[in-house]
C-alpha cells in the first residue's frame, strides 16, 4: 500500500478529512464523516498545496482542481464516470443522473450513476454535488441529516438552485 498521509482540512461547512499518498489525493470526507481518531495506517502530515487548492476552492476563488488523484481501485464503469463527470461538467453546471450515464456511454445506467455518486471518495474534486435527479431536483447527496443542505450549499455558492 502507498505511503499514505492525512489531516483536517477546514471548510466553510465543517472539517473534512484528506487522505493523500505520493501519487494523488485519495480520499476526502465530507465534514459529517470526518475521522477523528485518524487513518489507519496513515500519519498525520499536512499537503501544503492540496491544502491551498481546497481553501481556494472552498473560498470560491478555484473553480477547478490541479492536482494529482490517486484513485487505485476505482476503474470500469465507476472510473469512466468519475472522469467523464470532471472532464465534461464545470463550476457553475449540472447534470442529471441519466444524462451522465449518457456521456459515459451507458445512457440506461443512471441508477448506477447514482451508485457511483455515493460512492465517490474525492467529494470537491469529483464535483458529484453537480449531479441532480430528473427535472433539476436536488437528488440525493450521501447520509446523515444535513446532507441534502451540503449539496444546495455546494451547488449555491456555484450560482446554482436546485429544488
Amino acid at each position: 500500500m502507498a505511503d499514505r498521509r492525512w489531516w483536517r482540512q477546514p471548510s466553510p461547512y465543517g472539517d473534512v478529512t484528506v487522505v493523500v499518498t505520493d501519487t494523488g489525493v485519495r480520499e476526502i470526507s465530507l465534514p459529517r464523516d470526518r475521522l477523528d481518531d485518524g487513518v489507519e495506517g496513515a500519519r498525520y502530515e499536512r499537503d501544503a498545496a492540496v491544502a491551498e487548492q481546497l481553501d481556494g476552492w472552498f473560498a470560491a476563488r478555484r473553480m477547478a482542481f490541479d492536482l494529482g488523484l490517486d484513485l487505485d481501485g476505482v476503474d470500469g464503469f465507476r472510473r469512466t464516470v468519475l472522469d467523464t463527470l470532471v472532464r465534461e461538467v464545470p463550476w457553475g453546471e449540472t447534470v442529471s443522473y441519466g444524462e451522465l450515464a449518457h456521456m459515459a456511454g451507458r445512457p440506461r445506467a443512471a441508477r448506477a450513476v447514482g451508485r457511483v455518486m455515493a460512492t465517490n471518495p474525492l467529494p470537491f474534486v469529483i464535483p458529484c454535488h453537480r449531479v441532480l435527479a430528473a427535472g433539476g431536483r436536488i437528488g440525493g447527496y450521501g447520509s446523515g441529516s444535513n446532507a441534502i443542505d451540503l449539496k444546495r450549499a455546494l451547488l449555491a455558492r456555484e450560482g446554482i438552485t436546485a429544488r
